[in-house]
Parts: C-alpha cells; structure tokens; sequence
C-alpha cells in the first residue's frame, strides 16, 4: 500500500456511511467515498496528478455556478417566508455537495479508463 497519494484518504469519507445503519438511509450515499482507497495503490506520477487537475477544474467550477444559481433563485424568490430560504438553502447546499463530487469522480475514473486502452 502506498500512502503517499493523498487521494486515497478519501475513501475514509465511507465510513459516514455506517450511520445510515441508525436509521437515517440519505447516509448511504456516502459508501461511494469507498472507491477512493484503490488510489493508495497508484503511485501518484506526472500523469495521474494532470488528471486530477483534468478533473478537478470542471467540477470546481460546477460548485460555483450552483452557488450562484441558487444565490440569484433565493433573491429572485416572491415574497420568500422563512421555510422556502431555507429549504432552497438545504437543496443547494446538498447539490452543490453531490454533484460537483460525481462530475470529480466520473472524469477521473473516464480519464484513467481512457489510459488503460492505450
């Protein structure tokens, strides 16, 4: 096992996951930070850091724009009473959580995927 790609310690996020067995199933979600530990066995050289970076910049920029849609949403809203700031809030908040992880995952994953057949 190689420690030094400080990828893998993502996979630690996982063990959220066992408090889905309390009773609370929207924990669940978390097992899929379990994929990240095979990166303790990539030897972190030029390539797999550029496609890290490949990666990360889509959903970096992913995050933002959902902050912003969410931000101009809320000040867009009609007359907004308390529950509706806080429930678009919360939607934004676990969108801009979910998504720009999966968008990291899926063109990391396509990335070395794409390496492989070469």
């Amino acid at each position: 096992m190689y420690l030094n790609n400080k990828l893998g310690y993502l996979g630690f996020l996982g063990l959220i996951g066992l408090m889905g067995l309390k009773g609370n199933f929207y924990f669940f979600g978390y097992f899929g930070f379990l994929v990240y530990f095979r990166y303790f066995k990539v030897i972190p050289d030029e390539l797999f850091k550029e496609n890290v970076r490949k990666a990360a910049s889509p959903s970096f920029f992913l995050g933002i724009t959902i902050s912003a849609l969410i931000s101009v949403y809320i000040a867009l809203m009609d007359n907004p009473n308390f529950q509706d700031v806080a429930s678009s809030l919360a939607i934004g908040l676990a969108m801009n959580f979910a998504l720009p992880i999966f968008v990291f995952t899926g063109i990391l994953l396509y990335l070395e995927t794409r390496e492989g057949w070469r």
